[in-house]
């Protein structure tokens, strides 16, 4: 395996490369497209579908759930695979077995106890299932371009949040890269963050194959629920019982809990809360050691101190250090050296102090990438400010490369985001408080005055950095605006809909070939990430702000088509977010959707003051419908930068009260080809 790795190292590298500046490889190998064999396993005596479950020796794995034979997890998320504790917000505490989870292709099963901390699942999960030769069509299961179709009354999928006791808007795929039917996940993708803390069912019925047969419950389903043996089939029964489902009505259902934002955030929580008390009004220390002109701007380097909580000397590979305690809290240990870069207008003075804004970089880049906009903002007199996002970072490669082979060290990555969040929030501290850079020559005037509007501090993150931003943010009470460009959340929906996960799947599928544990991986991988990217942070980003915190302005900027960040995660940060539309989003034929943008309010009227949805159109072709990157006409995802109007409703944004104005000419935002 280790060989494997190396081989394929340069060309992570080189990906890296080729993203982090935003302009993706439209001219990708999009590879062989794979064809889902659907072929249906009917009994003798009857013209029904029954899925087996027979796949996993349940007896010998001892934990599995009987229902779906497929995969022991699965299905999935499952609270079969939890245990009470009195000592959690949910009361209830990850179990997985040691040998449920996926085995790489050395043998080697993704280890648990990370996992086996939080006290739920990802409020980004994705409940999937296999069932042999379905067809979702003739079910009629909510497409991705119907997702109201999951909320009617008749709806074969539903899926219920039993605290609210309302349904949660989602739709239903077939992985696309399953080879045969008996390896093909059926997935459910909520629409909307799911609720922290809160129990789910998932419920799917009348459901038919692809010769019109109905698919009958397995035997283990109707047993459960005929003669309930335990409490997850009380809280089934329950659940369906508060939903109005007759269970006899059911081809299979069951339950899961979501994490609570205790357990996804209280690290870094614990963290930050530990580091403002050292700090107080002030600012951490921080050394200037060059300062250059480049054209309009002055391009400052230095260091700052920030705490440290990873263990050993935090280089790339390292982990928190909470060895020993069940909830994840680190301890200090000692400090780190974080390196920023900052470009200051040479025209800002104190009579005209500049807004600054912290710049988060794209796929496992740098903080160098901040010298381009840097530039841009300088003729503006914007100021910007950035550092390296450490777990995903150009200097992380080796770590990333490794945990895709064994995902037991993928923990290494959502550690090591949380101690780059707290790098952030002292960034923008030492911009906010007039005890930090306004105190070093490079950010005075001519008079020794300083030239940085403390009352306009801004975040914008790009690509990964929008990814990542509202983990940034979400705790700082010294930004209120919060820029997201190309932006998404929940790595497990995005990365199958990416092309920049092309050259790192070389060593993805190697290690891990079944395309159904891949599908469980990434789900496992985003019960980790969630503590560091915006499905862990952003329900209280714009409203429910944490102890502390304010509630922040959002302006989301996405392309049409985009191919490395997928419209749909976009769509659904919208809506967990609550950020309205710019309107009209897109010209009337452009989206494949019944209801373009579903569930995304309308902004009323322009200017608006507030957060807000632009999308802008380049003429790509819509994204495929399947969970497969989009690959047809040139990639949009690094072309906003070049587009002086988005660029304007992004400096109009930065202001004190955030508007958004109307540089479309009340049209759809759109930059099209002659």
């Amino acid at each position: 395996m280790r060989t494997r790795m190396t081989a394929v190292f340069v060309a992570l590298a080189l990906l890296a490369a080729a993203c982090s500046d935003g302009d993706g490889d439209a001219d990708a190998d999009p590879g062989s497209s794979t064809t889902i064999a659907e072929t249906p396993t009917t009994t003798a005596s009857t013209t029904t579908t029954t899925p087996p479950s027979t796949a996993v020796d349940v007896a010998e794995a001892g934990a599995c759930d009987p229902v779906d034979g497929a995969a022991c997890l699965l299905p999935w998320p499952n609270d079969r695979f939890t245990a009470p504790d009195d000592g959690t917000v949910t009361g209830l505490r990850i179990d997985f077995p040691a040998d449920a989870t996926p085995a790489n292709a050395d043998g080697v099963h993704i280890g648990v106890d990370e996992w086996n901390r939080n006290d739920g699942f990802s409020p980004a999960a994705m409940p999937m299932t296999v069932i042999p030769g379905i067809d979702p069509v003739a079910s009629g299961l909510a497409p991705v371009t119907d997702i109201a179709r999951s909320l009617a009354d008749d709806s074969p999928l539903v899926l219920f949040d039993t605290a609210t006791g309302e349904r949660v808007p989602a739709w239903a795929e077939l992985d696309f890269s399953g080879t045969d039917d008996t390896d093909t996940a059926l997935v459910i993708v909520p629409a909307i963050a799911l609720g922290e803390g809160h129990r789910h069912l998932v419920v799917l019925r009348d459901l038919v194959d692809v010769e019109g047969n109905a698919i009958e419950p397995s035997d283990a389903f109707v047993e459960r629920v005929s003669a309930p043996a335990d409490q997850h089939d009380q809280a089934l029964l329950e659940g369906l019982d508060d939903a109005g489902i007759d269970p006899a009505e059911v081809t299979v259902a069951w339950t899961f809990t979501v994490s609570s934002a205790e357990s996804i955030s209280s690290r870094l929580v614990a963290m930050w809360d530990e580091t403002k008390t050292e700090v107080g009004d002030g600012a951490p220390s921080f050394t200037v050691d060059t300062t250059e002109l480049a054209g309009l701007a002055n391009v400052v380097s230095g260091t700052f101190e920030t705490p440290s909580y990873l263990s050993g000397d935090g280089s790339t590979g390292s982990v928190l250090n909470n060895e020993g305690d069940p909830t994840g809290i680190p301890v200090r240990n000692g400090t780190l050296a974080t390196e920023f870069v900052c470009t200051v207008p040479v025209t800002a003075t104190a009579e005209r102090p500049a807004p600054f804004v912290l710049y988060g970089h794209g796929l496992l880049g740098s903080r160098s990438e901040v010298l381009g906009i840097g530039g841009v903002g300088a003729a503006a007199g914007i100021g910007f400010c950035a550092i390296d996002f450490i777990g995903m970072s150009t200097t992380d490669l080796p770590s990333v490369a490794a945990a895709l082979e064994d995902l037991t060290g993928f923990r290494t990555q959502a550690d090591r985001l949380q101690q780059g969040h707290l790098a952030w929030l002292l960034l923008g501290r030492l911009l906010a408080s007039d005890e930090g850079f306004a105190t070093a020559a490079p950010f005075r005037d001519g008079d020794g005055a300083s030239v940085i509007d403390h009352d306009q501090l801004s975040f914008l993150g790009a690509s990964q950095g929008g990814i990542l931003g509202a983990a940034s943010t979400a705790l700082s009470d010294d930004l209120t605006q919060v820029i997201l460009a190309v932006p998404g959340m929940g790595y497990n929906l995005l990365l199958p809909r990416s092309i920049d996960f092309d050259e790192f799947s070389a060593v993805f599928n190697l290690a891990y070939p079944s395309p159904l544990d891949r599908m469980l991986a990434r789900e496992l991988m985003e019960m980790l990430w969630d503590r560091g990217e915006n499905a862990g942070w952003a329900q209280h980003l714009t409203r429910d702000p944490y102890d502390g915190a304010t509630e922040k302005n959002v302006l989301i900027l996405a392309a049409f088509g985009d191919h490395q960040v997928a419209n749909v995660s976009t769509d659904k940060l919208a809506r967990t977010l609550g950020v309205p539309l710019r309107e009209p989003g897109l010209a009337p034929g452009r989206s494949t959707d019944v209801d373009p943008f579903f569930g995304i309010d309308p902004i009323g009227s322009l200017p608006h003051v507030g957060s807000g949805y632009v999308m802008w159109d380049f003429g790509t072709p819509a994204p495929p419908t399947e969970n497969a990157p989009p690959r047809e006409g040139e990639d949009p995802h690094g072309k906003l930068s070049d587009v002086p109007e988005a660029l304007a409703i992004v400096a109009d944004f930065i202001g004190a009260d955030g508007v958004i104005n109307d540089l479309c000419a009340g049209g759809p935002c759109q930059t099209l080809a002659e």
